[in-house]
């Protein structure tokens, strides 16, 4: 045969074979940073593009590429959002999981501690949005940090020298550089918070609003799937911070403080409304609170909320009615109250709440903080099973007592309002349903227990909310007709 004629036989019979490879067994190329692969629990999770979605539905589809090969080696259904498959590189079999949610992808070389951030590396992948970038990271919390699953506090940094921070926009999330992995460890079915958050910046927006459209009443968030180094840490809450920028704060000018902004850190005297202590503007704290904003020439500004302390502790009734209006906005501590109430949250009277006001000529309010303790559990995840009594502190009991201006008739219209609607049976439970039958249906609760064991059943934890949150609807119900 001559030397042309062999040479085009070998050039046909070899796209012959790569033909028949290729309808034996196509590939899917994943994108990069659009999966995540952790080799030692045997976990990838994929959120593949629109038109790869559909290429699934290919019967022909036998191999996917997450940098390396893998083939399938189950073939009990295709891959989609709410089935995994099986699949295997050399003899190593791992479990392949579609997401919806954003993957977020951590690589750091130092050790993480709580006291100060370490370099990393941080992407960020949706198939709208793509984001890579240097940043600080540490760990965050108290009680958190005794949890085998962390949860850390993110500063997005322009250069790994000078640590300079650069703002970034997650998604629906504000533009910032402070951000917030909350691991959700504590809390069995990892939706509390993130629910309790929504609910309440569904009933409550800044009274000074129309001045400052862009201000928020309380933190977004949203869920993402985290690996640091190559290894799955399963479902995080990321989310904002509560800061000046996020409540639209007035800034010092030259008149001097305008808006201001404290967190109750811990349980004292000034944070329950008991005691107004001696102020000291040389420390950032004060009664258990914190001054987060504003901090002038290294002092803190502590004399108008000790005011409003001591006003609440040590006034009479007839001061105490006279006043309180022009330091408190009634109508956020009423929505405060009924809020706490309504989630049980044990931990949020005390501490675990900011105070804030838009300027100097504005009453304070309050801003909910670190709800993972509601709903039938406390902060450490234990279940408290009590749905008949209601929480307060020196401030709201006094509220109470003096019924200022009708504020137990104010209370109870305000209840029977959200009753019909954000409190409504309906919503409750369709918001806590929505997001649990797709943590569920879509195997999240699948792949986080797999490296953050449960000890019990995702359907017994949510048998038990719903049954909590109906008896304790009852009890408020019942509670707010007869205040």
């Amino acid at each position: 045969m001559p030397y042309m004629k062999l040479y085009y036989c070998h050039i046909f019979f070899t796209v012959f074979l790569l033909s028949c490879v290729n309808i034996s067994g196509q590939a899917i190329r994943a994108d990069k940073n659009s999966f995540g692969v952790d080799k030692v629990n045997g976990i990838i999770v994929w959120q593949p593009k629109e038109v790869d979605s559909k290429k699934l539905q290919n019967n022909e589809i036998k191999r996917y590429r997450f940098k390396n090969l893998y083939k399938i080696v189950d073939s009990t259904g295709k891959l989609s959002h709410t089935h995994s498959q099986k699949i295997q590189r050399r003899k190593k079999i791992s479990t392949l999981f579609l997401t919806r949610l954003p993957i977020v992808q951590i690589k750091v070389n130092s050790k993480l501690n709580k006291s100060s951030k370490v370099l990393g590396q941080i992407a960020y992948y949706t198939e709208d949005s793509y984001i890579e970038s240097l940043l600080g990271i540490e760990f965050r919390g108290n009680l958190s940090l005794t949890y085998p699953k962390k949860t850390f506090d993110l500063e997005i940094w322009t250069d790994s020298i000078n640590e300079i921070s650069k703002d970034l926009t997650f998604q629906r999330l504000r533009n910032d550089d402070d951000w917030i992995l909350d691991g959700l460890y504590n809390e069995p079915l990892r939706i509390r918070s993130h629910i309790a958050n929504s609910l309440w910046k569904s009933i409550h927006s800044p009274a000074y609003v129309a001045k400052e459209p862009t201000a928020k009443s309380g933190i977004d968030s949203e869920f993402v799937e985290v690996f640091k180094n190559d290894k799955y840490l399963g479902i995080f809450s990321l989310s904002e911070s509560v800061d000046r920028k996020l409540l639209s704060l007035k800034k010092v000018d030259e008149k001097g403080v305008n808006g201001e902004l404290f967190k109750a850190s811990s349980y004292d005297e000034a944070t329950t409304f008991e005691n107004a202590p001696k102020v000291e503007n040389l420390f950032p704290h004060w009664g258990g609170f914190e001054m987060e904003y504003p901090i002038v020439d290294y002092k803190s500004h502590w004399e108008d909320l000790a005011e409003l302390i001591n006003l609440v502790a040590e006034s009479t009734d007839e001061k105490f009615n006279l006043s309180i209006g022009s330091f408190l906005n009634i109508e956020n501590a009423i929505d405060y109250y009924l809020f706490v109430n309504l989630l049980r949250a044990t931990d949020n009277l005390g501490k675990n709440y900011y105070l804030a006001r838009y300027d100097r000529n504005s009453p304070y309010f309050f801003v909910p903080w670190d709800l993972d303790g509601v709903m039938g559990i406390i902060q450490d995840g234990k279940r408290i099973p009590t749905t008949d009594d209601i929480l307060g502190n020196h401030l709201f009991d006094r509220l109470l007592s003096s019924n200022l201006k009708g504020y137990k008739e104010k209370l109870k219209k305000r209840w029977i309002a959200l009753r019909k609607n954000q409190f409504s049976n309906r919503s409750l439970f369709d918001n806590i349903d929505t997001n649990y039958r797709k943590f569920k249906m879509e195997n999240i609760y699948e792949r986080e227990y797999k490296v953050w064991p449960n000890q019990r059943s995702t359907e017994n934890d949510y048998a038990y909310l719903h049954e909590w949150l109906t008896k304790r609807l009852v009890y408020l119900d019942s509670h707010f007709e007869n205040l």
